[in-house]
């Protein structure tokens, strides 16, 4: 007779999976203090590196720091992976590096993305990891398309890319996080990007399970 698997550790999965979201804050804030990704070269005080990253994980939008004239690039794509990792869940990592390795889940693995996902049972979690991985990604990727049309002539193909990408990611997410400073107040004339940024909210906001 099999004895029953149980969880090794002295923490459940589910204080797992927030001390994970703690992890990732934590790193998040020590590199956002780093002067390489300020935009005048200069370190980033920790309480405001460390409320831009709790902001952007649990993607609040609130910010102490102007996102674009703060931080470089590089800052905004640390800010942006929060968002990513925050909006999708974190457990979403380790999925995406065994379906890359081609190794199996186990299921201590898999007991926790049923945590995560808050799923009455462990049958078929990893294909819904799977769809879910591939409906975002999709939707993100077509959402940057589509605010690339308008992005690219204004500001340029480099610029308008990033920005494509950015808010497309941002609005999926329900971040509220934006690149222009006003947030979309230059937009309020431009139905176009309008819709595109409310589809992408509105398919993000209404959970993967719907």
């Amino acid at each position: 007779m099999n004895k029953e698997k149980r969880w090794p550790f002295k923490i459940y999965p589910i204080q797992f999976i927030a001390l994970g979201f703690g992890g990732i804050i934590l790193i998040g804030s020590l590199l956002l203090t780093l002067p390489v990704f300020s935009q005048f070269g200069k370190g980033t005080p920790f309480i405001d590196a460390l409320f831009t990253a709790t902001s952007a994980t649990c993607v609040t939008g609130l910010t102490t720091l102007t996102t674009n004239e703060h931080w470089n690039m590089g800052g905004q794509l640390i800010i942006l992976s929060l968002i990513e990792i925050g909006g999708l869940g974190f457990m979403m990592m380790p999925f995406i590096f065994f379906a890359l390795m081609k190794k199996r889940v186990g299921l201590l693995t898999r007991i926790i993305l049923q945590e995560s996902l808050n799923l009455d049972s462990l049958s078929g979690v990893m294909k819904l990891m799977f769809y879910i991985f591939r409906f975002a990604m999709g939707f993100q990727l077509l959402g940057a398309i589509l605010l690339a049309f308008d992005f690219i002539p204004t500001y340029g193909v480099a610029k308008g890319l990033w920005y494509s990408i950015f808010h497309s990611i941002s609005a999926f997410c329900n971040a509220g996080f934006d690149l222009f400073g006003d947030s979309l107040i230059g937009f309020k004339d431009n139905a176009y990007v309008l819709l595109v940024i409310s589809g992408l909210i509105i398919a993000g906001g209404l959970g993967f399970i719907v």
